[in-house]
């Protein structure tokens, strides 16, 4: 079969620069750095006591019952995917919802909720773990969260491949249009590692910026000779997915089109990319596309 046009048609983001869409590009173009140096209780004792923290409070948009039972990775994606809804102007009380579906991408899950519970556990030693500890920290949360407010019974899945997750679940849902399994996929990611214990971890890997001493804003610099390492931030950022034919049949706005998609694996080393596998990456999206010549 003849692969279905796929457009982009809502966008949503709860991130360091912005908890827009515009406010985040608008912070781009004009140059301004997420990263800072972190004040709360998960900075101290740490030898790179930096990150990219979002300005979010769950309280102003789930109340305390709700709150319970969502980790903060789960929050900044359901605000995120409802932003992405909201711009694509979709209602899927008019949809199809079996063909209608959810992939996210993860690496961690709720990070917040795991650091807590072992800190009660082997810290404070205590029993007392929260009820709802599993169902907050499992990485596929955020995915059925969004799939169950929204009543979505098409495919919901989430893709934990390190760096590239959001990009993986973006580009799987994109074929599941393509080739006819849905007709409106919300996808994207969410990530909240900046807690202690996910930031010891980092920094036993070594593979943290060490802050810059005249501005943390600049500590993260991949492509300066004077680059010391990354710098971790937390996000979370959503794209609502639809064929074509479809978005224009409702008069949904389209912001782009998501034309091609390529996937690769490198076996050499598991944290250091080859170059041959991006090239084949980066070849075989243009191959989906049909834009290999």
């Amino acid at each position: 079969m003849t692969p279905r046009r796929v457009a982009i048609t809502g966008l949503g983001v709860i991130a360091p620069l912005g908890n827009s869409s515009k406010e985040l590009f608008a912070n781009l173009i004009a140059g301004r750095s997420g990263v800072q140096r972190l004040a709360g209780p998960e900075a101290q004792g740490l030898r790179s006591p930096i990150g990219a923290p979002v300005s979010f409070d769950g309280s102003a948009y789930f109340p305390a019952p709700r709150l319970r039972m969502l980790d903060r990775v789960s929050q900044l994606a359901l605000v995120a995917a409802g932003q992405a809804i909201a711009d694509a102007r979709l209602d899927f009380a008019v949809e199809r919802r079996e063909r209608c579906g959810v992939f996210v991408g993860s690496s961690i899950g709720g990070a917040g909720t795991t650091d807590e519970g072992y800190q009660t556990l082997y810290a404070d030693r205590s029993d007392r773990i929260q009820p709802y500890s599993v169902l907050n920290a499992m990485t596929n949360a955020p995915a059925s969260w969004i799939g169950i407010d929204h009543a979505l019974s098409g495919p919901i899945l989430t893709y934990s491949t390190a760096c590239s997750s959001s990009a993986v679940a973006l580009g799987e849902a994109a074929r599941r249009i393509m080739f006819g399994d849905a007709d409106v996929m919300l996808a994207g990611g969410a990530e909240t590692p900046l807690v202690f214990g996910v930031l010891r971890a980092w920094e036993a890997m070594r593979t943290l910026a060490v802050a810059d001493p005249q501005d943390p804003s600049a500590s993260c610099r991949p492509f300066a000779r004077t680059r010391t390492g990354l710098v971790l931030g937390e996000g979370a950022a959503f794209a609502v997915l639809e064929g074509w034919d479809h978005a224009v049949s409702r008069g949904a706005p389209i912001h782009a089109e998501l034309a091609g998609y390529g996937l690769t694996s490198d076996v050499s080393h598991i944290t250091r990319p080859t170059a041959t596998g991006q090239a084949n990456a980066m070849h075989a999206a243009l191959v989906s596309a049909g834009l290999e010549n």
